[in-house]
């Protein structure tokens, strides 16, 4: 029996994937030790982030081509992988406006600003040990994406581009919410072994995150969504045929996974260790 997709690109890079869902931020975003303009940063770059989605979504809704008729008139009407395809992808659209108006009305409740100036990523990568360039500190001064965060939007187009198949594409937005899933459950565990009795009214950003965020990326609704886009992605994996075709694709399903983890450990901001 052959591996499915999903299961196959979460087998290949077991270590990166750990770096980038079991970050310090993560840890300490679950103890409720993440203060609001922390927090106020990294909701505002998640935010145009979710807000790529919609036309990444369109991209990808604009590459399934259904059927004209069923093919067969004596036989009852059957869903194809297509059809489940644009179901999940109409989905993915009606929960980022959902997403969005959750995190304006989640931000007004604890009064975080969505439109947090975006820290200086040489800072970071400082942090990281990474080369940094001589460059101005131009992201402080105006709000807008940083670099991963254009990164990531960058990703987007590119998987949604006309020259990327409807399957690299389904791949992309696999692995970016399996990772925030995976991310967000790490984050949860760290917050249920707290030994502190303190209440998340007590936390550091007023329990916005172990109150609202976390249950929210962490709940069973969502956990099914990614299960259903991974079972979309496993599907259209099976429907190749041809053993060169079949490599070649797998190849560049694998880049793209790649690609989603190396930038979702550097989603996270840089936090201070103790």
């Amino acid at each position: 029996m052959t591996t499915p997709l999903t299961v196959h690109l979460l087998n290949i890079s077991t270590c990166p994937l750990s770096n980038a869902t079991t970050h310090p931020f993560l840890q300490q975003a679950g103890r409720g030790q993440i203060p609001k303009p922390l927090l106020s940063q990294w909701l505002s770059q998640d935010r145009l982030y979710a807000q790529s989605y919609i036309r990444f979504i369109g991209l990808l809704l604009s590459k399934i081509r259904l059927p004209p008729h069923n093919p067969d008139s004596s036989k009852p009407r059957t869903s194809t992988a297509e059809h489940r395809a644009m179901e999940v992808l109409i989905d993915a659209l009606v929960n980022i406006r959902t997403e969005l108006q959750f995190f304006e009305d989640t931000a007004d409740e604890y009064g975080l600003d969505l439109t947090a100036l975006p820290v200086a990523m040489e800072d970071e990568e400082r942090e990281r040990g990474e080369c940094v360039r001589g460059e101005d500190r131009a992201e402080e001064s105006y709000f807008g994406p940083n670099r991963i965060t254009q990164a990531y939007i960058d990703m987007f187009m590119s998987a949604g581009s006309a020259a990327t198949s409807l399957l690299e594409g389904m791949v992309v937005l696999w692995a970016t919410e399996a990772c925030y899933l995976q991310a967000w459950r790490f984050a949860a565990s760290c917050g249920a072994s707290r030994k502190s009795t303190a209440g998340p009214e007590q936390d550091a950003d007023g329990g916005a995150l172990r109150m609202r965020f976390i249950p929210n990326w962490t709940s069973p609704e969502f956990e099914a969504f990614v299960r259903r886009i991974g079972d979309v992605v496993d599907e259209l994996a099976g429907q190749i045929k041809g053993a060169e075709e079949r490599e070649n694709l797998m190849g560049r399903c694998v880049q793209w996974w790649r690609q989603v983890v190396w930038l979702e450990e550097r989603f996270w901001p840089v936090v201070k260790v103790d």
